[in-house]
């Protein structure tokens, strides 16, 4: 029986292009299994069910891409030998028609796939550690030019100080004070938080016992 393996790494990212893939192959519907997980380890609780608890020897586990099975080198060449050689089951990565070992049952097949397997696993593991330096190196130069990282910080507007005293005042209303502002309520609030404890610290700062 086929089973296919769909996996996005967040919540954010959409899987359906995966799954019609997995429709067209003829995979039945009910036998494709959705992940919203990252792939540098295999502690994901679907995968794990579908392959050690549901799947059973001779089935084969589908996936589009080898990044989708997994992104670890050394996890995805163990985890490969268990399914295949272990559970007995194949495995088919749809846009490697050579990493299909259904198809390739005899000695020589067996060991190309291998070898095509430990290539592109650790090409794959490879492309991931990149992008994560990458990433931490950009991090790194932003924070030494003194870059804010992450939600830009909310200003205080040029009439801040007229506004928020009219308002504690009870002369106007929360909501002209945000539209005289032109503020959203949630970086009105914020701002008004952030004020009173800037005033908070001032006159505990400068209290004498």
């Amino acid at each position: 029986m086929d089973f296919g393996y769909v996996r996005v790494s967040t919540k954010d990212q959409n899987p359906d292009r995966q799954i019609k893939i997995m429709l067209e192959l003829g995979i039945e519907e009910r036998n494709i299994y959705v992940e919203k997980k990252s792939g540098h380890n295999f502690n994901r609780e679907t995968y794990d069910m579908l392959v050690n608890h549901i799947m059973r020897p001779g089935d084969r586990l589908t996936v589009t891409e080898l990044k989708r099975f997994g992104r670890n080198y050394k996890e995805i060449y163990r985890e490969w030998h268990h399914i295949t050689k272990e559970l007995q089951m194949d495995i088919r990565v749809v846009d490697m028609k050579i990493l299909d070992t259904s198809l390739n049952k005899d000695l020589l097949g067996q060991v190309i796939t291998d070898v095509v397997l430990a290539l592109l696993a650790y090409v794959a593991e490879g492309d991931w550690e990149e992008r994560h330096e990458l990433q931490r190196q950009g991090i790194a130069v932003a924070k030494e030019k003194g870059k804010h990282l992450g939600r830009p910080k909310i200003q205080f507007p040029e009439n801040w100080d007229t506004c928020y005293s009219n308002w504690k005042a009870g002369k106007i209303t929360a909501r002209e004070a945000m539209q005289q502002m032109n503020l959203k309520k949630d970086s009105f609030y914020r701002l008004a938080k952030n004020h009173e404890n800037k005033n908070l610290l001032s006159n505990n700062s400068s209290f004498e016992p």
